[in-house]
Parts: C-alpha cells; structure tokens; sequence
C-alpha cells in the first residue's frame, strides 16, 4: 500500500513472552489451549512445546483470565537454589547415589500443598488464625485418615503462613538433621560434603545408602497424601471457586544440573497427584527437550511416558495459526497509524514471484512453525525496508542472511544441555545440496573428518550422546563408522536441523512435526536426508537452479 510507511525499529513484538506483553495482551492468538487449561475437569496440565512455541504466552494469558486472588505464578529461582544447591547433605546423597526420587516428592507436594492453601486462605498471617482454621477444619472431619492429616497441619503450623523459601529451608534442615542423626558418632560426622563423598570406601558408601536411605523412605509423604484427600473434601469444595498455580521457566537456572531432572520428574508426579484435588489445577510449561532429557535421566527409576500423556498438553501451530499471529500483530502495529484500513501480511509483503513462489509460504518453511521463528523473520523484514512502503523480495533475501545465522546460533543454546556437541558439527553440513541420499553423507563423513571432531570435543572437554559415541570409535574400537554417522544423523533430526525420509525424497518426517526424536537404528533404515531451509544461508547450502 503506497500510504504505508515503514519506520525504523518497526517490530510485530519481542521474541519472549515476559517482554511482550504490550503485543500479547492484544494480539494472543488461542489455539483452543486456554479453555482446556483453565478447565480443572481436564486432565492437560503439562505443557510441551520447544522454545518459542508459545508456552510462557500460553501461562501469562491463563494468570491475566483468572480472578488474581485465585492463580499464582511460582518462583522457582527464589524458592530454590539458595537452599537446594547449598545443601551439603543433598550434594553427598547424590554424590553417594542414595535415590532422593521420594525426598524431592515430598518436597514438592509440601510446597504446593501450602501454595494452595494460602491461595485460598490470605488471610491466615500467623500462628493464632492458623489455629483457628484448624478447628474449624476439626468440626468436620469423623474419619481417622483426617485426623492424621490435621495433624501433619498442625506440626507445620509455625510455617505455613511464611515464604515457601522458608518452609524448604525448614524441611531441608530437617531432612539434614535426621540424616545427620543417623550415622553414629565418630562415622561420618564431619564428612558429610561432596568432596569427603570420595573418599569413602566401598563399605562406607553401603552404610551411607543404606541409612540414608531408611530415613528416606521414612518421609510423611503418605500423611500429606491424607492431606490432600482433605483438602478436596472440605476445603476446596467449591467447583465456581477454582485455584491455579503456575510454574514456568524451568530451563532455566533455578537449580543446579545435578539435581534439576529428579526435582523435575518429582514435580510432573505431583501435577498427577494433585489431580486428586477437583477444584485446583497445578500448570507447568516444559520445553520439549527438557521433558526428554528427564525421561532419559530418570527412567530408571520407574519414570514412565505412557502413564503421563493424559497431562500432557502438546503445543502445536498451523498455516492458518501462524498466519492469524502475523497478521494481528501487523494489525496492531499500524492500528494508531492507519485507523481506516486493516493492515495485513498481504499488504506489507511482495506478490507471488516464479523464482520464489508466495511469500507467507516462503517465511513459513524457514521456520519450525512456532511463532518465535515467523516473527523474528518478519520482524528483519521490517528492519530491512525502513522508509519503504513494502517488504520487497530483495529486503526478505538479505533478511534471510541475518535471520538464518540468528536462528542456528539460536539453536546451538537451546540444545546445549542436551547436545553441547552440536555447534561444532553443523560445519559438516556446509555447501552440500538440499537433498542428501544418506550413503552421500556416510561416503562424505570421512575418519579425518571424525577424528579432527574427536579432537575438537577432546579439547573443548565436550560431553554427550554423540562424544560418548566418538570417543569409544576412536578409543576404545567399539564402535564402527557407521555408528557414528547414524548418532550425529540422530542429533541433527532431533534438534531440527535435518528432516528424513525413509523411501522417496519428497517426502520428509520432522522433529517439530512428526516423531521427535529417531534413533541412530531409525536413522540407518532412512534413505534421504533434507537440510532445512532455515539453515540454509548460515551453511551455505547449494540452490537448486531455477
């Protein structure tokens, strides 16, 4: 539109939800995920999606639709890391591999346990008036099971109208002290720290499991489960009075590595068991790889995915979806600057051209259909043609330089818990074509190109499932090429990169869209890989001719 003027630092918004509130609070688009999470009959409370996805828009526009008296959104940082991280005695169990599985349970749903009751409760600000709803509690209750619950209140009752900082503090304290307790004078006493842990002898380390472990198992877990059984008998019985508590961020640094999956994998258990709980619903948003990695990391403990689907809720986008984002936020931004005409996608962006078909088509498929990627795609557009009326193609191609480094740099974090090798093996991919037959990859990865890998990872101390495979080829003569090609074929499907195909080369499966993860047998039974199309100006990847 020739009256449309495109000012510098013109953007359809930020690229995280806590700094777009200006754009989401008028523009979030639902994609029937709000009605289904603030339903406490429904069963979706885990929200899974990769990063950009939407998870964190999806939370906020949950806590700004509910009355504020009845949602909170929890600190995890605060909550945690002062007393989690600096506990000597938890860094010795784990060093000593004591199972802590029920501990951070325990921990868990003590938390939400008080979490919900302040909710319901703000008024309760000391020892007096918790007292007083106590007693009033005791008026209703006949069975023995209650009784017991009442009385686990009441041991706590000094600490639930505190910070949740200070009920961890408590019970990790406590959980020390009795640890502490148990080993006799003389053993252990003053060796109860990570570095002492390594210095024990074999026999040692047996008591240690051993002991800890009893007090372990000791926990008032099944006293807090009569607790919540009260709680949704006489206390939350009110269905047109329901509460939420919300818990985001947690890729991010709230607790140490070492720890943060078993206190993740105990928080997921918890949403199934507060489920018990009619009129409350506990939501947690969970990057897609992260809820994997903590499968892989706990799955030897009894952590299983088929019993979890009915609370998971996938975060999922379409064409249609993704266009209606786009053309809201456009919308939005020239809404004061135009206000007699509906600015959409079509009337920013060039016409369908031969070389390169429609242009929201040409955006979408260098994206991994998530609002993150078409934004920032646009929002480079924008930067591109400052004082213009229209995105031309030649702006969207020199965005498309800025864009796909951005967003392979982009992915080299939001995989580095996972894969901290990927950043040094993408250059394999470099200035092939498109389309790749897998026996041109397996022909083109040579043992120098393994072994200068093997190197880099060596001096850079890099670990994950693709060095483990490297080093064990190269070392120890495990492994054979093949094994390697098929692991790194595995990292570059799961984390996007590549899609594969396993008969024709039309026809691709891909991690955002499909299974999220295959294999390296899956990755051997393929006969195509394909580059994707985001990627392809970071690495140089050949045109076809037109």
């Amino acid at each position: 539109m020739e009256n449309i003027t495109i000012r510098p630092n013109m953007k359809i918004g930020q690229l995280d939800a806590e700094n777009d509130t200006k754009f989401l609070s008028e523009c979030y688009v639902d994609n029937n995920i709000i009605e289904i999470l603030v339903d406490t009959s429904s069963s979706e409370a885990l929200i899974l999606g990769r990063p950009g996805a939407g998870k964190t828009a999806s939370l906020i526009t949950v806590n700004n639709s509910i009355d504020k008296e009845h949602s909170k959104l929890l600190d995890l940082e605060g909550v945690f890391l002062r007393y989690i991280d600096n506990s000597n005695i938890i860094k010795f169990l784990t060093e000593n591999d004591v199972n802590l599985d029920l501990f951070y349970k325990y921990l868990w749903r003590h938390i939400l346990t008080v979490e919900f009751l302040k909710l319901k409760y703000p008024h309760i600000e000391d020892k007096n008036k918790f007292f007083q709803f106590i007693n009033d509690l005791k008026d209703l209750i006949r069975r023995p099971e209650e009784k017991t619950a009442l009385n686990y209140l009441e041991t706590w009752s000094d600490k639930y109208w505190v910070e949740t900082v200070e009920n961890i503090e408590e019970i990790v304290k406590s959980f020390s002290s009795d640890i502490s307790g148990e080993f006799e004078a003389g053993f252990l006493e003053n060796k109860l720290s990570l570095a002492a842990g390594q210095n024990l002898s074999e026999e040692q380390k047996i008591q240690v499991k051993h002991r800890a472990q009893k007090i372990v198992n000791n926990l008032q877990i099944s006293h807090l489960s009569k607790v919540i059984d009260l709680m949704d008998k006489h206390v939350f019985n009110d269905s047109k009075k329901p509460y939420y508590l919300l818990i985001d961020r947690l890729d991010e640094n709230w607790v140490s590595i070492e720890v943060k999956y078993s206190l993740i994998k105990g928080l997921i258990e918890e949403i199934r068991q507060f489920r018990n709980i009619k009129n409350v619903k506990i939501l947690v948003s969970l990057r897609v790889d992260l809820y994997q990695l903590t499968l892989e990391k706990t799955r030897s403990s009894g952590f299983q995915e088929d019993k979890l689907q009915s609370i998971i809720y996938n975060l999922k986008w379409t064409d249609k979806l993704l266009k209606e984002v786009v053309n809201k936020r456009i919308s939005f931004l020239f809404m004061h600057q135009y206000t007699n005409v509906d600015i959409k996608f079509e009337h920013l962006f060039p016409s369908t051209n031969s070389r390169n078909g429609d242009a929201w088509q040409y955006l979408l498929k260098r994206t991994f259909w998530r609002p993150r990627d078409i934004l920032h795609f646009v929002n480079y557009c924008l930067s591109e043609s400052v004082e213009k009326n229209l995105v031309e193609w030649s702006a969207i191609y020199r965005a498309e330089k800025e864009y796909s480094k951005d967003r392979l740099k982009g992915l080299y974090e939001e995989w580095y818990d996972i894969y901290p090798s990927l950043q040094y093996m993408t250059h394999i991919l470099s200035n092939s074509e498109e389309v790749i037959s897998i026996t041109s990859f397996q022909r083109n990865l040579s043992e120098d190109n393994i072994l200068n890998l093997y190197q880099i990872f060596k001096k850079n101390k890099v670990n994950d499932e693709v060095t483990s495979v490297i080093y064990n080829f190269i070392d120890e003569d495990i492994y054979q090429k093949d094994d390697v090609t098929f692991e790194i074929l595995s990292c570059f499907y799961r984390t996007g990169i590549i899609g594969i195909s396993d008969n024709l080369p039309d026809s691709f499966d891909w991690s955002f869209r499909h299974s999220s993860h295959k294999s390296s047998f899956e990755c051997s039974q393929s006969k195509w890989i394909k580059i994707h199309k985001m990627f392809h100006q970071a690495l140089h990847i050949i045109q076809p001719a037109h």
